[in-house]
């Protein structure tokens, strides 16, 4: 009997109809939000890799607010620019959950923001600052990093915050298991 364990700080959380990966949570109180941040790396070791973070809290908190609790609370770092009204990068390295190093350190480009209530179908841009957009419960904020501003001016790049799902961390874990195992007794160890 062979058993399978597979340990990982991830947790599943439904919101809005999606089952959410999410990284881990910081903060207490009644409301809560999904922070989704995709680094879009499309020259980089990943094509489209997003992470998920929850925060909770109560009384009236800001998407700022956010950020930073879920900052001081594991290891995603946030820095904003503009007076603290904009991401100015965030990185992330949790190798329990992901092997890659995800900044945007060294690329041009600025990072979109915004808010959906509808399980992804629509985002709604944040053009306000993260400082002053007040959060609702029950909402995903999610920041885009934006490679190409000349892509995005003319309309061919299209935005996407891709919502990780459980489903598929199980999967690749699995994947990976399955292939050393393989490895291992395939060359009759």
């Amino acid at each position: 009997m062979i058993v399978l364990v597979i340990h990982t700080e991830v947790s599943a959380y439904t919101m809005q109809g999606l089952d959410v990966a999410v990284d881990y949570w910081a903060g207490s109180g009644s409301n809560e939000v999904i922070v989704v941040i995709d680094w879009n790396m499309i020259n980089g070791p990943y094509s489209t890799e997003s992470h998920a973070w929850g925060f909770r809290w109560d009384g009236t908190a800001y998407v700022s607010d956010a950020l930073s609790v879920i900052d001081a609370a594991g290891a995603l770092d946030i820095t904003t620019q503009y007076e603290g009204a904009f991401l100015g990068d965030a990185f992330y390295s949790s190798p329990l959950i992901d092997s890659d190093n995800h900044t945007s350190a060294g690329f041009t480009g600025w990072w979109w923001a915004g808010g959906t209530a509808d399980g992804g179908a629509s985002w709604n841009a944040n053009a306000d600052g993260i400082n002053v957009t007040t959060l609702a419960s029950g909402r995903i904020e999610g920041f885009n990093l934006v490679t190409d501003y000349d892509e995005w001016l003319n309309g061919s790049a299209t935005l996407t915050i891709p919502v990780p799902e459980p489903c598929s961390i199980l999967i690749l874990g699995l994947g990976g298991l399955l292939i050393k195992g393989r490895r291992h007794y395939g060359d009759g160890r």
